[in-house]
């Protein structure tokens, strides 16, 4: 079966593309799945809490912190001129803030973030954000909107959807 999204050539009566995790089921109507695993497959991220908080490449890694915690997020985007260039995540805090190779909580996010991220659209699949998350070992994950915006989504949020579904 031939994936619509990525063109790769799937066994037939799979239920997700092997290339792309592209959910499969409404291309193949012997596929005919319920409950969670066809919701994770077709549902797209819009369906998960996001959230957001933005800052600049010069804020200092100690304000950013603050930000975080003042807004119980685990991660800040950082966005130049509108655009992601980077993410600081709890993990980088972890890393580069702590230890005897630490650096000033003065240094400038820029010089902590991960640069350039992995982002997702709000159009891919929850399946999708939850195999980039296994894959990449991340917890959190940048979404662009359809306007241009972006917000993150993390496994806390993949749990939360799953945990109060019907199924």
């Amino acid at each position: 079966m031939i994936c619509p999204s990525c063109g790769h050539d799937n066994i037939e009566g799979v239920d997700r593309c092997e290339e792309c995790v592209t959910s499969l089921l409404k291309v193949d109507p012997q596929a005919d799945q319920e409950g969670m695993a066809s919701d994770v497959m077709e549902n797209d991220i819009s369906q998960l809490e996001q959230e957001f908080l933005g800052v600049s490449p010069d804020t200092s890694a100690g304000d950013v912190i603050k930000k975080m915690k003042a807004a119980g997020v685990g991660c800040a985007l950082v966005l130049a001129d509108g655009e992601l260039v980077g993410i600081f995540t709890e993990r980088d805090l972890l890393n580069k803030l702590t230890g005897s190779a630490a650096k000033s909580s003065q240094t400038p996010v820029r010089d902590l973030m991960s640069l350039y991220p992995e982002v997702l659209s709000d159009r891919d699949s929850v399946a999708t954000a939850v195999n980039k998350m296994s894959i990449g070992r991340y917890r959190h994950i940048p979404v662009r909107k359809a306007d241009g915006s972006y917000s993150v989504t993390s496994i806390k949020h993949v749990l939360k959807y799953i945990a109060k579904a019907e199924w």
